[in-house]
């Protein structure tokens, strides 16, 4: 299921902050990489976050994210996204009910985005994987964008440590 793998993918929006002894969690929960059923799955290897990176942009119909890893991680990142994409499957075919799987707040947003019905396209290359996200609704539009920001900032936030700008822990 495409749709779970780009979950991996968003995820991995946190990898370059992780990688600098950073908190798991942002205060709002917006993200929790230690307690949510998707995330958590990016931590079976200790040395993945470190060695791999995430961007995230808007495109004037959705969003465009770009993920690298290196070499020797690829294989740790294909089992965490095999984890994830495993628990969207089951929750999209009803196996498991999505009310009662914890998600961080970015999980739920995109998930909302799944059930709005985004178009999703990825290109796997050597170098990096390349997902487009885009829908004709402008409200549907909006709200991806909204998430591309939301996760800018609440990652600035988790790199200083703190929901308050300077605050240091």
């Amino acid at each position: 299921m495409k749709r779970a793998t780009l979950i991996a993918g968003l995820l991995a929006l946190a990898l370059p902050v992780l990688a600098g002894g950073h908190a798991m969690k942002t205060e709002s929960g917006w993200f929790d990489m230690e307690n949510c059923a998707f995330c958590k799955n990016l931590l079976t290897d200790p040395g993945l976050l470190e060695h791999a990176t995430w961007e995230s942009h808007n495109l004037e119909k959705g969003m465009l994210y770009i993920m690298t890893v290196e070499p020797e991680y690829a294989e740790s990142m294909a089992k965490a996204s095999a984890a994830m994409e495993e628990l969207g499957t089951k929750m999209h075919s009803g196996q498991i009910n999505p009310a009662e799987v914890k998600m961080c707040g970015s999980c739920q947003a995109f998930g909302q985005l799944m059930m709005a019905g985004v178009k999703m396209e990825t290109i796997k290359g050597d170098a990096a994987e390349v997902t487009i996200v885009t829908h004709d609704d402008p409200q549907v539009i909006a709200q991806m964008h909204d998430l591309v920001a939301r996760n800018q900032k609440e990652m600035a936030l988790l790199m200083s440590g703190g929901e308050h700008e300077g605050q240091q822990h």
